[in-house]
């Protein structure tokens, strides 16, 4: 099990405006009051952030394909939409992990809520999207590098909450994974608090079936610190 601290977020703007609906790129441009706002708040969150991420690797006992079933070491199981163990066939492992860029920059935005100032709440509630999901990319691309030391292929990743994995199974990886050390826990209706926080699993192991080349996995992997990252261009 690892746990990974001090990961220098990188926020790209337009990405900010974009979970704000808007974009420089549209004939309708945002005026200069929401850039000048967008820009203030990714500086104010840079000293919000709280950035952590823990991962663990589980050895695959049984892929049910019928039942879309992934059985792992110690009795623990998941649950996937039938397509999912298909696309696990070949791994070996199992790796969970979850994400966290913490409550500060949360309790500030409910702060601005709070004061009617919504256009910073909005903008800075995109900041902390932007970054959870650069943590997230950041954690995955260490995985990724890991895995090809070894000579090991992955998967793509799943996350719970999408049509290929219930939310329900949130309550799984909290059994598996010790969250409460990043400081991030699990409520009744399977949500994570702090809410920038995002969980996943990937498979790993050598005979990882491949996508074609148009769904490569690095492909469609956001990581551009990965130095393995390959070029499509």
């Amino acid at each position: 099990m690892k746990i990974i601290k001090n990961v220098k977020l990188k926020i790209d703007e337009d990405e900010v405006l974009r979970y704000q609906d808007y974009s420089k790129n549209k004939v309708v441009k945002p005026k200069e009051i929401i850039l000048q706002v967008t820009k203030e708040e990714i500086k104010r969150a840079c000293n919000l952030f709280q950035p952590q991420g823990i991962y663990a690797s589980f050895k695959i006992k049984k892929i049910s394909f019928s039942e879309g079933r992934v059985n792992l070491e110690d009795n623990f199981s998941f649950n996937f939409n039938n397509s999912v163990p298909g696309i696990l066939e070949g791994a070996d492992y199992l790796i969970l992990g979850i994400v966290t860029i913490g409550n500060s920059l949360e309790d500030k935005t409910s702060e601005f809520f709070t004061h009617k100032k919504y256009s910073r709440a909005l903008a800075l509630d995109a900041v902390g999207t932007v970054a959870i999901r650069y943590l997230s990319r950041h954690v995955r691309s260490i995985i990724c590098q890991e895995a090809k030391e070894q000579h090991l292929e992955t998967s793509k990743h799943f996350t719970p909450g999408t049509t290929e994995w219930d939310i329900s199974q949130q309550k799984n990886i909290f059994e598996i994974i010790p969250a409460d050390k990043i400081g991030v826990r699990l409520t009744d209706s399977y949500m994570m608090i702090p809410k920038k926080s995002l969980s996943w699993a990937i498979g790993v192991g050598k005979n990882i079936i491949k996508l074609s080349k148009d769904n490569d996995s690095c492909q469609i992997c956001q990581a551009i610190n990965c130095q393995f990252r390959r070029d499509f261009n």
